[in-house]
């Protein structure tokens, strides 16, 4: 207890230590709207949705020579939204909002904030904030309050990234949690061809998981595959899955694939099965392109689900 006052006292004295802070600020977003297809065991119906659609802003100002204080806010906003008519939290909701510093010992930070579990996956997630994302069928996906999230330098492609969750977080069960990762390689394969990731959760939002991934660039070719482990703190239920990716491009197409198995209820869907997407992502400019996937899963206890979109996403 002693140690964790220390170090917060030693935080707040850095951040009110510094007179003048010269700042750079980015306001940024992403608008991601489709038309989708969705025929569930609720019936086939046609909707606009929106993928994650997001607004922030984040900065940093200088404190001193190698020390400089870090922000971010950011939003998701449901674009598409008709039941709230834009006019409740359900068309504005948190995502990562934080403060904190960097430094040569790395970046630490306070508030909200994806653990380090979520960020081991990389990029391998072919089909992120789609019907077939990752979080369907896997749990693990976590962005939470309450948190002190430290990620390490890189040295030699290694990193090391620690999430502390206190107990305060209402998914915490009045438990602290810890998530935390080492990770070798580019997660956007540029600089490296590879991407290695281990993680785990202990006591993270009622789970404990080990996750290993790994992903690599051979051409225009990517694959890459994980594998998950996941246990209820307050019971024996286990589960464990696997996923496979890959994409190619072609000029200014790439072709995008993913395959899920999992044994257990913890994803989105609460339910054990199978989930097979495909796409197409054509590149219109350096902000703007266009996709157009199809994925179904195949459930062990509920109906199928088929879902079907074409959608327009554009960086700012």
């Amino acid at each position: 207890m002693k140690k964790t006052a220390i170090m917060f006292s030693s935080f707040a004295m850095c951040l009110l230590s510094f007179n003048s802070v010269a700042e750079a600020v980015d306001i940024y977003g992403r608008a991601h709207l489709g038309v989708a297809n969705s025929d569930t065991n609720e019936g086939s119906k046609t909707s606009v949705e929106s993928y994650s659609s997001r607004i922030g802003i984040k900065g940093s100002g200088e404190i001193n020579e190698g020390l400089k204080a870090v922000y971010k806010f950011e939003f998701a906003v449901n674009a598409a939204d008709q039941d709230s008519d834009g006019k409740t939290e359900e068309n504005i909701s948190a995502r990562n909002q934080y403060v904190g510093l960097q430094g040569s010992y790395g970046q630490i930070v306070l508030g909200r904030h994806d653990t380090a579990l979520k960020i081991s996956q990389g990029k391998i997630d072919q089909m992120n904030d789609f019907n077939g994302d990752v979080k369907a069928l896997f749990n693990g996906e976590n962005r939470l309050g309450d948190v002190v999230h430290y990620s390490s330098p890189i040295v030699g492609n290694l990193q090391f990234v620690v999430t502390y969750i206190a107990e305060d977080n209402s998914k915490q069960d009045d438990e602290t949690g810890i998530s935390a990762a080492f990770i070798y390689g580019d997660s956007k394969l540029k600089n490296t061809p590879y991407f290695v990731s281990v993680a785990h959760d202990s006591q993270v939002a009622g789970y404990d998981i080990t996750r290993f991934t790994a992903q690599s660039k051979i051409g225009d070719l990517v694959v890459g595959g994980m594998y998950q482990q996941s246990e209820k703190v307050s019971g024996s239920d286990t589960e464990d899955g696997f996923l496979l990716s890959a994409s190619y491009k072609i000029d200014k197409y790439k072709l995008l694939a993913q395959y899920q198995d999992s044994e257990g209820d913890f994803g989105k869907l609460k339910d054990s099965g199978t989930g097979t997407s495909v796409g197409v992502e054509r590149s219109l400019s350096k902000q703007a392109r266009m996709y157009m996937w199809y994925t179904q899963f195949s459930l062990d206890n509920k109906a199928d689900e088929d879902h079907l979109a074409v959608t327009l996403r554009y960086d700012f």
